[in-house]
This record gives structure tokens, sequence and C-alpha cells, in this order.
């Protein structure tokens, strides 16, 4: 397993900065799983997380699994860690306990995003 750092909240919000991998601005389809799949839109997808586009309330210190759907490699499935949230944009989440397989597919994924050539204007 890839052990991935975790913060607190309120580190999370703290004034340093929160960044250390790149990121993939999106959107991506996800999913929230559990009985029922809830349909996620995730935006600035990296290595240790994103920001889930939401409109309701999610509160800090929630962990849940997810579903993403990502191009060139297929779904992944990651749990995910709510470090804090933006009313009426959404939360950023951590992605914790990775294996090594899901944290393999989703590095290739992103660096094939990231090589993509921008849009022409």
């Amino acid at each position: 397993m890839i052990e991935i750092q975790t913060q607190t909240p309120a580190e999370a919000t703290s004034g340093r900065d929160r960044r250390q991998h790149d990121r993939v601005p999106g959107p991506f389809d996800a999913f929230r799983a559990g009985a029922l799949q809830t349909p996620l839109r995730i935006f600035d997808l990296s290595r240790g997380g994103c920001f889930v586009n939401a409109m309701h309330e999610q509160k800090p210190g929630v962990s849940f699994t997810m579903k993403i759907e990502l191009p060139y490699v297929g779904p992944i499935t990651v749990k995910a860690l709510t470090l804090y949230r933006r009313a009426g944009f959404g939360f950023a989440v951590q992605f914790v306990d990775v294996n090594e397989e899901t944290a393999s597919r989703l590095e290739e994924a992103l660096e094939r995003l990231q090589e993509r050539a921008p849009y022409d204007e």
C-alpha cells in the first residue's frame, strides 16, 4: 500500500500551501459508492485527492468510497476523506489507503492528461 500523509481539517485550511501534487482541472465523472451510487462531478484531480462539486453539506473528517471514471485507464475506486468544505461549491477530499495498482492507474491517467496539447485558440 502507498502511505498518504493525512492532515487534520484545521491543517487543511491553514495558510500554508496544501497542494503537494500537480492537478488536472477536469471535470471528471465519479460516484459515491454505497447502497445507492450517487453521481459526483469532481475537479482538480491529483494523486492525493480532488474537489467534489456539490450543493449538499459534507462535514470534514467524513470518509467514504468513491469510484472515479478516468480517461485512458478506466474506473478506479478510492477511499476519500473530507478535508474541508466551501459552502455552495463543494468539498475537498484526500485519498487514503490507496493500493499500488490503483495508485499506478491514477498516476498513468494524470500523466497522460497532463501531456495533452492545450486547446487551440
